[in-house]
């Protein structure tokens, strides 16, 4: 069923609606009522009065809440009336009974506005006392969000001197290998270099994992199975192979898919060995990277995108990481699952692609 429902920034709302009906109401009354102009204008001044203060509060005031929230206003406009009405015919009874005082007519009607007002006022004093204490949760929001924005400032300028600083020696060590190569062989300096290639990977990871996140530039088709095999090419594969079983586009920052490909490749090569076979593929609301090597176990499933959680071998745990934090960034959400030949299966789901 369709209701019909009042915009949250409309000046038609349950306001001015009360108002307008409390004027012509008023009018009405008065009309039937029959009685003489100066009488009809005493009497109707202070309802009149109200029924213009709530058209122009509802007017020009009353926010989105008011419109949203309209079966809250009218239940309590309603209560008012029904409690209003009881009033009304006993002051009235009262009013006609020869008997009665009209010193305590108007002492009981005192007696109402005082509670009536007193009620206001402790709903009043505890709307304030929320707004002071939004307000203090804002500044300490703020100061929090101010202090956190330093600290990031400083992290990457920690992260650019350490890795700097740290890939200037590896830099050294890898030009001295050089020499050493030429002038004698040994086996202990094919070790030496895989150290060496290590720490320019961990470096690199180090600094990706601190970036990644809020560097997404521009998202743009991106043809998938060009992006696989580029960044195959950059991965030291041995006798692994690739397998691109797509042609499609999907939206991506290029560099950032590359990286978790390249990411992905390595974990497959490392883990799964080196004749391992990865293979891409797109799927219905995304695509998928997935291996024939050992496989992820199912206690580590929910837990091998987090930093430092590694299935063995000489990670750090840092690969699967980064490629989280870039998912993370364009929108994505990863399944890790076990493909068909029991090894790990990555699966990126809510990645748009080209109509």
């Amino acid at each position: 069923m369709y209701h019909r429902t009042m915009a949250p920034n409309s000046r038609v709302n349950p306001v001015t609606v009360v108002g307008a009906s409390i004027i012509v109401a008023t009018a009405a009354v008065g009309t039937l009522a029959g009685v003489e102009l100066g009488v009809l204008s005493l009497q109707a001044a202070v309802p009149g009065v109200i029924g213009a203060g709530l058209i122009a509060y509802g007017w020009f005031r009353a926010d989105g809440v008011v419109g949203s929230k309209r079966w809250t206003v009218l239940k309590w406009t309603v209560a008012g009336l029904l409690a209003f009405t009881v009033l009304g015919a006993w002051f009235g009874e009262m009013a006609a009974r020869p008997e009665t005082s009209i010193s305590l007519s108007i002492t009981g009607s005192l007696s109402v506005g005082a509670a009536l007002g007193t009620v206001i006022g402790v709903y009043a004093a505890r709307i304030r006392r929320t707004n002071e204490l939004l307000a203090e949760t804002v500044t300490e929001l703020e100061a929090a969000n101010d202090r956190l924005e330093r600290k990031n400032e400083q992290l990457d300028q920690f992260v650019d001197i350490a890795s700097h600083d740290l890939r200037n020696p590896v830099n050294v060590a890898q030009g001295r290998l050089e020499i050493a190569r030429e002038e004698f062989d040994s086996e202990h300096l094919e070790t030496t270099d895989d150290a060496l290639t290590r720490m320019n990977t961990l470096i690199n990871d180090l600094v990706s994992l601190t970036k990644a996140g809020d560097q997404i530039e521009e998202v743009v088709p991106v043809d998938l199975g060009a992006v696989s095999r580029s960044a195959w090419g950059s991965v030291e594969t041995k006798d692994a192979s690739l397998t691109v079983e797509t042609d499609g586009d999907i939206y991506a920052d290029e560099s950032r898919l590359r990286q978790v490909l390249e990411n992905l490749f390595r974990n497959a090569i490392q883990h799964g060995g080196e004749d391992v076979t990865v293979t891409v593929g797109l799927l219905a609301e995304g695509f998928y990277v997935q291996d024939t090597g050992a496989g992820i176990p199912d206690d580590l499933r929910g837990q091998v995108l987090e930093d430092g959680v590694t299935t063995g071998g000489d990670g750090v745990g840092l690969g699967l990481s980064i490629v989280e934090q870039i998912a993370t960034a364009h929108g994505w959400k990863i399944a890790v699952e076990q493909s068909a030949e029991g090894g790990a299966r990555f699966e990126f789901v809510g990645v748009k692609s080209p109509e």
